[in-house]
């Protein structure tokens, strides 16, 4: 089969960038003839396909030329349209399936496949197809405002960086593409949900259930046990408000137990401010990959994941479960879809750090050692064979229908 992967970003910067290169190389080792589609950056890795990428889009610069441009982009980029079309006109694929082209490539992309009649599949990694500020999540809740369709309730409240031109951007580009265009309704032929939940969201907003696939996320990386754990608990991932770290480290404080915060992001210095007024046991040890990732994760004692806003499905949990690790998760998004309460994990009421506290110090190593056992059987049916399987019944489907068309 031949299969065009499009992703905004072509280096491992987040969990949706680190599957969509997971993706392309498992289709390609698998036989298929796999091409990408992506954005020039300083970061990217290398690619025979780099001169199709489009220029590269900083939505954080501060030259205001250069602030316009990037503007004229997030509504409609057709600088990559055009390298976009440049790349079709060269490789024909059976299917596209894009994952996050918001912002810097934008849907514009979408417009080329609808009129080559190529059908799209998009991968919903976030939820940046109902809500401005892709997070379900503003001044510091659960945030729904936008499901109905006004989207400039993101204007109001200042959703993105609590910045009013950021914001009233992302309500623009909404309205735009969904009131207007309805770009993503005409150019996606179906959605790939990695949880319940995200399907039933886009449900709620008015999307029509058929549209829908769910596929849960499966692990890129294989972790090896170690025979003895350290005592230590694990969060890694990046470090935003959002992801509930500070939750951790009142539960560590409170219980006198170790954690250990891997990651980076805007939230870091407040993180290690609280860490110090509570005298908490923290080790801040940046952004790490590959190697050193794995031996953090095979020794930590459990992964906490106490997000306070609605994860879809976090790779960092599943990357967990099939490391044979005891997470422990809050019970927001599609988290508790993948835990039973007890035995393959823990759940606990979204910012109840008390309730985390306890749990933490009911974990001894025999137990972590029980658990993490049961979450690494509830996933081993859940692998790479079975995700491929699932993966390419899908495309087949969605090619089968589009023929029918």
């Amino acid at each position: 089969m031949k299969i065009l992967q499009v992703n905004k970003f072509y280096y491992p910067r987040r969990g949706a960038d680190k599957y969509f290169l997971f993706l392309e190389k498992v289709l390609t080792e698998r036989g298929h003839q796999v091409r990408v589609f992506s954005m020039k950056g300083p970061n990217n890795l290398d690619s025979k396909d780099k001169n199709f990428f489009s220029n590269n889009v900083d939505l954080h610069t501060k030259n205001i030329k250069d602030k316009f441009k990037a503007a004229k982009s997030v509504i409609y980029n057709l600088e990559a349209k055009k390298k976009f079309t440049s790349l079709l006109n060269e490789f024909t694929p059976d299917i596209i399936h894009c994952h996050n082209i918001y912002h810097q490539l934008s849907p514009s992309i979408l417009d080329v496949a609808r009129k080559k009649n190529i059908p799209v599949v998009m991968h919903l990694h976030d939820y940046k197809l109902i809500c401005p500020n892709y997070k379900l999540y503003t001044k510091g809740k659960y945030c729904k405002r936008c499901l109905n369709g006004n989207y400039f309730q993101c204007t109001k409240y200042r959703c993105i960086d609590n910045n009013l031109i950021k914001s009233l951007l992302a309500s623009i580009e909404m309205t735009i593409h969904h009131k207007f265009l309805k770009i993503y309704e005409k150019g996606v032929d179906k959605f790939i949900a990695p949880s319940i939940f995200i399907k039933n969201i886009c449900l709620e907003a008015g999307w029509d259930e058929a549209k829908f696939f769910i596929l849960e996320n499966i692990s890129p990386i294989k972790v090896t046990p170690v025979n003895k754990l350290k005592n230590y608990f694990l969060y890694f991932g990046a470090l935003e408000e959002e992801k509930g770290i500070d939750l951790a480290i009142k539960a560590a404080a409170r219980s006198n137990k170790e954690l250990v915060i891997a990651g980076s992001g805007s939230y870091k210095s407040e993180l290690e401010k609280l860490g110090k007024e509570l005298n908490a046991k923290l080790k801040f040890t940046g952004q790490v990959q590959g190697t050193e990732l794995e031996k953090l994760l095979s020794e930590a004692l459990a992964i906490i994941i106490p997000s306070r806003w609605p994860e879809n499905m976090p790779l960092a949990a599943i990357e967990a479960m099939s490391a044979a690790k005891t997470i422990i998760v809050s019970d927001m998004g599609g988290l508790p879809e993948l835990v039973e309460n007890g035995k393959t994990g823990y759940i606990f009421p979204t910012e109840d750090f008390i309730k985390l506290s306890s749990i933490m110090e009911s974990i001894s190593c025999k137990e972590a050692e029980k658990i993490g056992k049961e979450a690494f059987l509830s996933r081993q049916n859940k692998n790479l064979d079975w995700h491929y399987k699932e993966l390419i019944n899908i495309y087949n489907q969605v090619i089968e229908e589009k023929n029918l068309e």
